[in-house]
């Protein structure tokens, strides 16, 4: 269940009350501040959904209100709803541009992040493990070890493999399955 969107701030609602307008000088800019004012709910909602948190929302709005309240003057405005919504909605998605160009890492978080790389323990480790599958390899009579590396290192299928070695496909899964037996039993992985 959402909730209802706050009501404006006090500042909008005193300044939109007030006698002395700060859009006095432009006509349109108090109209669409009236506007503004009397949309403020129906805008924050929508303005949430887009920029992704009420935060940003009602900092949208508000700069929305800053800007027609300081800016230079309005031209005409077809849809005064629609361009205030898309004036908010630049206005907060620039801003969140700005934040997060701008965001700095705290050291302790900085520490937490995984270095992607193998330390040298698991580099001599996959070294070692290399190391013994080819010498395992070695072991095998030269057909199974050659449908293995087709299978394995070059990717290709069994149909492929049976076809470029002049075999039939059952020969080649059984000499598969025989590769990968004697290498599990040779390297410990024998379930």
């Amino acid at each position: 269940m959402t909730e209802d969107p706050p009501d404006p701030p006090n500042s909008l609602k005193a300044a939109a009350g007030s006698e002395a307008e700060p859009h006095s000088g432009n006509d349109r800019a108090a109209a669409l501040a009236r506007v503004l004012l009397t949309n403020y709910k129906e805008m924050q909602p929508y303005l949430e959904f887009e920029l992704g948190s009420r935060d940003a929302a009602q900092d949208a709005l508000q700069e929305t209100w800053e800007k027609l309240a300081g800016g230079p003057s309005v031209g005409p405005v077809r849809n005064p709803l629609s361009y205030l919504r898309r004036m908010a909605l630049n206005l907060g998605r620039n801003h969140l541009r700005t934040r997060i160009r701008f965001i700095t890492l705290d050291q302790p978080l900085i520490d937490e992040l995984a270095d992607r790389s193998p330390d040298p323990e698991r580099s001599a480790f996959a070294a070692d493990e290399l190391a013994k599958v080819m010498n395992a390899l070695g072991e095998l009579p030269e057909q199974r070890r050659a449908i293995f590396l087709d299978k394995f290192r070059d990717g290709l299928s069994l149909d492929e493999i049976a076809s470029l070695r002049g075999l039939h496909r059952r020969t080649v899964q059984k000499e598969l399955d025989r590769a990968v037996r004697f290498l599990r039993i040779r390297l410990g992985r024998e379930p």
